[in-house]
C-alpha cells in the first residue's frame, strides 16, 4: 500500500510537472519526502521531481542547497564552500582519473543501470542546471562529481552521464582555455548520446551544443541540433528541456543572420506556451525580442503583456533581478543595453555597459552570447580607441584580438570575424591598405558562410574608418552595401541608422559620386 502511494504520488507530481503546475508538482513531492513512512531511498524521484520544479520557479539557490543536501546524506563528497584553487585541483584529479576510461563502447559494461543509480544521476543533473543558471561555483564540481561517481560504478557509457561530460569539456575551455580537451570531452558526449539511443538526453544535449560544442561548428548547425533537441524533448514530455533548448535555439538563430522577422515571429508563437513552464525563461525571451524589435524598427508594446503582468518594463525586470540575486538575469538586461546601443551605433553607451557586464562573475562564463560579445567589444575597442577614447582601449582590442586568433585556430567559423577584427587593427595603426584588404576580405568570407548580418557590420565598419581619413566617396559606397545587407537581413530599423547618421543627403552624394568605373572595380574585389 505504502509503494503504491508512492508511485501515485510520484506520477502526480510528473503529471503536474509535465502541465506546467510546478506548485502541485512541489505539494506531491514534498509530501512524500515528508512522509514517516517513505524511506530516503524510496524518496529519491520525489527529491529530484522538487528540484526540477524549484529550478523552474528561479529558486536557483534553494535547488543547489538542497541537491547538495540529497548528495551529501548518499555519502558524496562536496565541499561546503569551493574556492578556485580547490576546483581546479579537482578538475587535475578528475581528468588524471577519467584518462584510463577513453573507451564509452565497450560492450563488457553494463548496458542497463540499476534505478537507484539513475535517480542519483538525475539529481545531480538538476543541481548542475541550477548551477549554470545560477552561475554558481558548484557547477565544475557536479561534473566532477557525476564523472567520478560513474567510473566508480562503471556506467560512464550511459546516458544519464552524458552530461557531466559535456560539463567537463566545458571547463576545460572555460578554466584551462584548451580547446582542444574541449572538444575531445565533447566527442566522447556525441558518442555516449549516439549509443545510448535513449531519451533521457535532453540535459546533455543543452549543454554540449549550447554550452561547448558551439566552438567546433558552425552556429547554423548549433541551432539546428538544438532544435531536434526540443522536438526531442516535448515527444518525451519534457517541456522544460524543450524550453531552454528553444531559447538557445533563437539565439542560434539572432547570431547566424536568419531572417529577423522569422526569428521574431518564432519568439511570438512560442512565448505563450514558454511562459506557462518558466517566467525566468520568457523573461530571457523577451529581453530578446527588445533587441529584434529595434532592429526591425518594430515598436511593440506588448512585449510585457506575455509575463502576465508581474512586469512592465526593461527597468522593473532589472530591479527584480537584482532583488533576487538573480546574476544571469542582471547580465542579460545589461546585454539587452549593449546589444542596442552597438547595433544603434552608440558606442560610448555600449561602453558603459561593458563595464557594468565586466563586474558580474557570470560574465567570464564562456557561453554563445559571450562568444559573439566579445567580438563585438573588439570592433567597439578599437573604434573608441580611433575616436580619442583613451589607449586603454586599444590595449583592450589587441587582447580581444589575441583571443579570437586563438579561436580560430580550432573554429573556422570565426574566420571573418578575425579578419574584421585585424582590420580594425590596422586601421588602429593608420595602416588603410591592410586595413582595406582585411575588411575586404572579412566581407567576403562573411558573405562564403552566409552572415550577411556580419558582411553588412564589415562595410559599416569600413565605412566608418573611411570616413574618419575623409575618404568620402569610398565611405559612401560602403555605407550603402551595409544598407543593403542589413535590409536583406531584415533589419529596417538598422538600416534606417545607417541612412540617417551615415549616408549624406541626395545633394551631397551627387557631388561626392564614385565614378562608374570605381563602384565596377569595388563590385569585381567584393
Amino acid at each position: 500500500t505504502c509503494q503504491l502511494s508512492i508511485e501515485l504520488h510520484e506520477g502526480a507530481a510528473l503529471a503536474s510537472y509535465a502541465v506546467g503546475n510546478v506548485e502541485d508538482a512541489v505539494e506531491y513531492a514534498d509530501a512524500i519526502i515528508g512522509s514517516e513512512n517513505v524511506d530516503f531511498e524510496q524518496s529519491l524521484v520525489a527529491h529530484n521531481m522538487l528540484l526540477r520544479s524549484l529550478e523552474c520557479q528561479g529558486h536557483y539557490d534553494d535547488t543547489i542547497a538542497r541537491g547538495l543536501a540529497v548528495l551529501r546524506r548518499l555519502n558524496f563528497d562536496i565541499p561546503t564552500a569551493p574556492s578556485p584553487p580547490l576546483i581546479m585541483q579537482t578538475m587535475l584529479e578528475t581528468g588524471s582519473i577519467a584518462s584510463h576510461y577513453r573507451n564509452v563502447n565497450n560492450s563488457s559494461l553494463p548496458q542497463v543501470i540499476h534505478p537507484k543509480q539513475t535517480n542519483i544521476l538525475k539529481i545531480i543533473d538538476s543541481v548542475a542546471v541550477a548551477c549554470y543558471l545560477s552561475t554558481s561555483s558548484y557547477l565544475p564540481l557536479m561534473a566532477c562529481v557525476t564523472l567520478i561517481y560513474s567510473l566508480e560504478q562503471g556506467i560512464f557509457h550511459c546516458e544519464e552521464s552524458a552530461s557531466a561530460f559535456a560539463i567537463f569539456g566545458y571547463f576545460k575551455v572555460f578554466l584551462e582555455g584548451d580547446l582542444a580537451e574541449g572538444k575531445r570531452w565533447g566527442d566522447l558526449t556525441i558518442a555516449i548520446l549516439e549509443n545510448s539511443g535513449g531519451h533521457s538526453v535532453a540535459r546533455a544535449r543543452i549543454y554540449l551544443y549550447g554550452c561547448l560544442y558551439f566552438w567546433y561548428i558552425p552556429i547554423q548547425e548549433t541551432g539546428r541540433r538544438l532544435y531536434e533537441t526540443y522536438t526531442l524533448s516535448m515527444r518525451c514530455g519534457d517541456v522544460d528541456s524543450a524550453m531552454m533548448a528553444l531559447c538557445i535555439e533563437w539565439r542560434c538563430q539572432f547570431y547566424g543572420g536568419h531572417k529577423l522577422s522569422v526569428v521574431r515571429s518564432n519568439y511570438v508563437g512560442y512565448m505563450k506556451l514558454m511562459t506557462k513552464y518558466s517566467k525566468e525563461l520568457s523573461i530571457q525571451a523577451v529581453l530578446r525580442k527588445i533587441n529584434l524589435d529595434e532592429l526591425i524598427g518594430v515598436f511593440d508594446d506588448d512585449n510585457f503583456l506575455s509575463l502576465d503582468g508581474t512586469v512592465y518594463d526593461v527597468a522593473q525586470i532589472l530591479a527584480h533581478a537584482k532583488s533576487a540575486k538573480n546574476i544571469q538575469l542582471i547580465e542579460s538586461v545589461y546585454r539587452t543595453h549593449f546589444l542596442s546601443a552597438f547595433w544603434m551605433g552608440d558606442f560610448v553607451m555600449a561602453l558603459e555597459s561593458v563595464k557594468l557586464i565586466a563586474a558580474l562573475p557570470s560574465s567570464k562564463m564562456p557561453k554563445i552570447d559571450s562568444f559573439y560579445y566579445t567580438f563585438y567589444r573588439g570592433i567597439l575597442s578599437y573604434r573608441l580607441f580611433r575616436e580619442g577614447n583613451g589607449d586603454h582601449l586599444l590595449t583592450e582590442g589587441d587582447e580581444i584580438l589575441r583571443t579570437v586568433q586563438t579561436w580560430r585556430q580550432k573554429c573556422e567559423h570565426v574566420e571573418n570575424k578575425l579578419l574584421l577584427l585585424q582590420a580594425e587593427w590596422y586601421a588602429s595603426q593608420c595602416n588603410r591598405n591592410l586595413a582595406q584588404e582585411k575588411y575586404e576580405a572579412s566581407i567576403r568570407s562573411a558573405r562564403d558562410h552566409g552572415f550577411v548580418h556580419e558582411q553588412g557590420l564589415a562595410y559599416e565598419c569600413m565605412g566608418k574608418y573611411f570616413s574618419s581619413i575623409i575618404e568620402i566617396p569610398e565611405a559612401q559606397h560602403c555605407f550603402r552595401r551595409a544598407h543593403d545587407c542589413y535590409m536583406q537581413w531584415g533589419a529596417l530599423g538598422k538600416a534606417e541608422q545607417i541612412q540617417r547618421d551615415d549616408l549624406l543627403d541626395q545633394a551631397n552624394v551627387n557631388s561626392y559620386q564614385i565614378t562608374t568605373k570605381h563602384e565596377r572595380d569595388w563590385d569585381g574585389v567584393l
